[in-house]
């Protein structure tokens, strides 16, 4: 359900604004990439463009998966010795990021995937995202410590 606080966002000029550059860059990414998949598929052949993506794709799937489970296995071990997860909540908030992007076809999207496996880069990405959203993050840090998760 949306909350009179979001609703009153989009009468501000400046949200309005960056939501619509945000919707832009959205738009131009898979403009970018279908001119890229056309440009290598004359160049190296469309099969082999095919093939690539796709095994892009599952490479990107098996590694996102693997980083997950690891992640989320030490994020399950600070909340049951009662230790407050924030490096973790990052590094999962990087990784779901980086798997989203592994999982969309092309290789503009996949480079960036990649990128964000960089721990630095991940870590980064990560800390931006909850920086913005700390409260919501301790209480679901409180809501996970009650139910024995």
């Amino acid at each position: 359900m949306l909350s009179i606080k979001l609703l009153l966002r989009f009468f501000d000029k400046t949200f309005v604004t960056r939501l619509l550059m945000l919707a832009l860059l959205y738009s131009l990414v898979p403009l970018a990439e279908i001119f890229l998949l056309i440009y290598l598929g004359d160049l190296l052949g469309t099969y082999l463009i095919l093939a690539l993506t796709a095994s892009t794709g599952l490479i990107g799937l098996l590694i996102a998966l693997n980083s997950f489970q690891r992640n989320l296995k030490i994020l399950k071990q600070k909340i049951k010795d009662g230790q407050y997860p924030g490096e973790e909540f990052v590094t999962l908030t990087g990784v779901i990021a980086g798997g989203l992007l592994l999982l969309t076809p092309g290789f503009i999207t996949d480079f960036l995937g990649f990128l964000l496996f960089v721990p630095a880069v991940r870590n980064g990405l990560g800390r931006l995202f909850i920086q913005k959203t700390q409260t919501s993050m301790k209480e679901l840090y409180e809501y996970l410590k009650l139910y024995d998760y």
